[in-house]
């Protein structure tokens, strides 16, 4: 049974099969990770260690910036006490660990102590698939477990890649909005942002249309000068795409193609029409959709 511990004082990290005890140096990144699998997990993201010790911890092994992967063993609280008195090695460098050793070499320190996360082992498919925030609620980042596995010391190991809308979306090119039109062009887009990967796919697809017809029926008003274009929904836009002396087919194709999700959100409605439920994969796709529609409307940065 692998066992991690994580001094309350200084924040070093001790691993050990049967106890914490063996300094690991140089300290590794170990952070504070939550199980995303329903938009209210998000409140469960932990404000810190010391108020919130019972959580799960991930410890990195790895990370490639360039495919945004990362690796590390994933540990689970231990045992009722939120700290424990736990003899470990003294660090050479700390002239207050040494003084106070033992003839052993060990030092008695409060701990924070965590087991190898059987938890995950539990869940569909080993928790593949499923969402990991990674940090504390004023900071974290969003990652997907793509793989899990056990190590030869029965340690929890995952495979996680970067979650992040902000770099699907181009950056809005402010100068070729309109005045009239630019508050309401970067609210939409700001909501797809704060709904990509915090929220359920169907509400994802929702902001999307919601910026696809924003995005569609403000460059038309802009292109054609039809202010009567503003009241009207995605499908009178992908009709007046349609009627332009030029058809933008690239951008109606892409309109069309989050048009034709929405409804897969309605209950009655896609029961009606036999439709498959949404899907991370699609609410994921319309997010992208959202970025083509601002490219070739010229309105984001390539």
């Amino acid at each position: 049974m692998t066992r991690l511990g994580i001094e309350r004082s200084n924040g070093l990290v001790y691993e050990g099969r049967g106890s914490p005890s063996h300094l690991v140096m140089p300290t590794p990144v170990v952070s504070q990770a939550t199980l995303i699998e329903a938009a209210s997990d998000f409140t469960k993201v932990p404000l810190g260690l010391d108020s919130h010790p019972f959580t799960w911890m991930f410890r990195e092994e790895s990370f490639d910036p360039v495919s945004r992967v990362r690796r590390g063993r994933l540990f689970q609280k231990f045992g009722p006490h939120a700290w424990e008195q736990i003899l470990v090695d003294a660090h050479p460098a700390i002239q207050s660990d040494l003084s106070a050793a033992r003839s052993s070499g060990k030092v008695s320190k409060e701990l924070g102590v965590y087991i190898e996360c059987t938890e995950l082992l539990s869940k569909p498919r080993r928790g593949e698939g499923s969402r990991l925030a990674i940090g504390v609620a004023d900071a974290y980042s969003l990652w997907r477990i793509i793989q899990t596995e056990r190590t030869a010391s029965l340690g929890v190991m995952v495979t996680l890649r970067a979650e992040s809308a902000f770099d699907i979306l181009p950056e809005l090119n402010k100068a070729q909005v309109g005045p009239d039109h630019l508050a309401v062009v970067q609210a939409a887009i700001e909501r797809v942002l704060d709904a990509a990967y915090r929220e359920l796919p169907t509400s994802v697809v929702d902001q999307c249309r919601n910026a696809c017809t924003v995005l569609a029926s403000r460059w038309l008003c802009q292109a054609s000068g039809n202010r009567a274009l503003l009241k009207e929904d995605l499908g009178s836009c992908i009709k007046a795409l349609q009627q332009l002396a030029e058809p933008r087919i690239a951008l109606g194709g892409a309109l069309q193609i989050i048009r034709t999700l929405h409804p897969r959100g309605k209950d009655n409605e896609a029961h009606a029409r036999g439709l498959r439920p949404v899907s991370e994969e699609d609410a994921q796709m319309a997010v992208h959709l959202v970025g083509f529609v601002m490219r070739e409307v010229g309105w984001g940065s390539h």
